[in-house]
């Protein structure tokens, strides 16, 4: 039977060339590289307890800045209810060529869950150039509830970077998209929205990190009956700007961006 399982692991270790590029291929093989016995959603055991790897949320990108390498987020399931759960996050880097897990962070209760739930994650490798040549990545998670009357949204970035030492998170908790609101039953309805990109300044701060500036666009609109039509009334939109600087061995988020941005 181990015989088996190592020719079948073996197998899809080694998928053909032309598929190479299509991670998502070989993301079952590497799942079971980084935590063997995962496969069926089986729980295994770790310095923290009990967890499931949740293969289908799962994801993988190659690092087109380092493209021997390709980057994975993996929720770990620590306890799952109908109604909430936790959750932590782990990033792993690998080298394909290799077949070897080359760095791995894992994030707790950073996908915990009740009546906002995440919805998905993304892998984000814009050129963030935070210090000298060094490019860190992101992962995006995106959040939601399943009301109608009160509907919420909101994408969350972090950063990383890869370094000897391993990975080491740089930025955490910037919500760089968001909507919410309330509604009736029939037309009344106020609804806002927020979305913001992050920029990297040629500012030098502290330790050779370069500063950011996070640029985020607020607009807002209600919906009211008149003429016996519903009718939406856009506001203007609102356009603020944050300047995020690195200290304490990361970026530290001014406290308006830590607050609810709606």
């Amino acid at each position: 039977m181990k015989g088996l399982f190592a020719t079948a692991l073996g197998g899809l270790l080694s998928v053909s060339v032309a598929l190479a590029d299509d991670c998502t291929v070989q993301l079952p093989a590497w799942l079971e590289l980084a935590h063997p016995g995962q496969a069926g959603g089986a729980w295994l055991q770790d310095e923290r307890g009990a967890y499931r790897v949740d293969a289908e949320q799962s994801i993988c990108k190659t690092w087109p800045a380092r493209p021997q390498l390709t980057l994975l987020a993996v929720p770990l399931v620590r306890e799952a209810q109908s109604d909430q759960g936790r959750s932590d996050l782990e990033i792993l880097v690998l080298d394909h060529k290799k077949q070897d897990v080359v760095a791995r962070l894992i994030e707790s209760n950073q996908l915990d869950w009740d009546a906002i739930y995440v919805d998905r994650l993304a892998l984000d490798t814009a050129p963030y150039r935070l210090r000298g040549d060094d490019l860190a990545f992101g992962v995006r998670i995106s959040r939601r509830n399943g009301s109608r009357m009160n509907p919420f949204a909101e994408t969350e970035l972090a950063l990383y970077e890869l370094k000897v030492q391993g990975l080491r998170p740089l930025l955490g908790g910037l919500v760089v998209e968001s909507f919410g609101g309330e509604r009736d039953d029939d037309c009344t309805a106020s609804f806002g929205e927020a979305k913001g990109v992050l920029i990297v300044t040629d500012k030098v701060g502290r330790d050779g990190y370069r500063d950011l500036l996070f640029k985020r666009t607020l607009t807002g609109r209600r919906m009211v009956a008149a003429d016996g039509e519903c009718q939406t009334i856009e506001a203007d939109a609102r356009r603020v700007q944050f300047r995020i600087e690195y200290a304490e061995e990361r970026y530290l988020l001014p406290i308006e961006l830590v607050s609810d941005p709606l």
